[in-house]
């Protein structure tokens, strides 16, 4: 991890000198978002965006198509804040909207039966692949007896089908959450602002971000993990 660190690191500074190999650089290493150096990615990938404008198309696209591998709150709070801030053409935006709301899924963000049980389902499985401990008792080559135990672990896969923005919204993330609603707001503005939006694809966007953020504010009121947090009151800032 700490030699990946330092490769990141190097690469930024890199691209930072030599633009015109910084969008192959950026594609290279969007596919580390879902590992431990994500953030380090995200923040360079942030920088790219920032510096040269001209980038900001392919990289947008390219983040949009690995939006569904990122795992870390942290990371996919910064993936929705570069979405938001610099999607300016009708393509974009769209892409980027659709893309997000379709990893949060249907409003509210609390558990539904169907993947409540499938979560106890995964649970259940994670408990059976647990590793056990059996203890036998062997003869030896002198004839004594012995006791022998043997540490057996199961190589059941557990299967998960719940999107990584929508198990974070509902494992009750408000601050995430607050920033899905800020970047939902601000691809909307910038589609009143684009000539080229379809007016309608407008407000079908302004009424889905609606509802996304009545299913926050609605997460933050019934998780008990969210109420634990100094967030919980997010009703009045969404």
């Amino acid at each position: 991890a700490s030699y990946r660190n330092m490769l990141i690191k190097a690469i930024h500074g890199c691209a930072v000198r030599f633009p015109q190999v910084a969008e192959s650089v950026v594609h290279t290493l969007t596919d580390f978002l879902s590992t431990d150096s994500g953030m380090q990615v995200i923040i360079f990938v942030r920088a790219i965006v920032e510096q040269y404008p001209e980038l900001r198309a392919p990289l947008l696209a390219k983040l949009v198509s690995t939006l569904e591998d990122v795992t870390s709150n942290q990371v996919f709070c910064v993936c929705l804040w570069i979405l938001g801030e610099y999607s300016e053409t009708a393509d974009s935006i769209t892409d980027a909207f659709n893309t997000i709301t379709e990893q949060a899924g249907e409003p509210p963000f609390i558990l539904k039966n169907a993947e409540k049980e499938e979560a106890e389902k995964a649970a259940a499985e994670a408990e059976k692949a647990a590793p056990k401990i059996v203890s036998k008792n062997v003869v030896l080559a002198d004839g004594t007896y012995a006791t022998q135990t043997i540490y057996s672990e199961a190589k059941t896969p557990v299967h998960d089908s719940v999107n990584s923005l929508r198990r974070m919204l509902i494992g009750g993330d408000v601050f995430l959450g607050e920033t899905l609603a800020s970047s939902l707001t601000k691809l909307c503005l910038r589609g009143g602002l684009c000539p080229e939006m379809d007016p309608l694809a407008l407000k079908a966007m302004v009424a889905k971000s609606v509802l996304v953020m009545c299913g926050v504010v609605k997460m933050a009121e019934v998780t008990i993990a969210a109420q634990r947090t100094s967030l919980s009151d997010c009703q009045e800032r969404i």
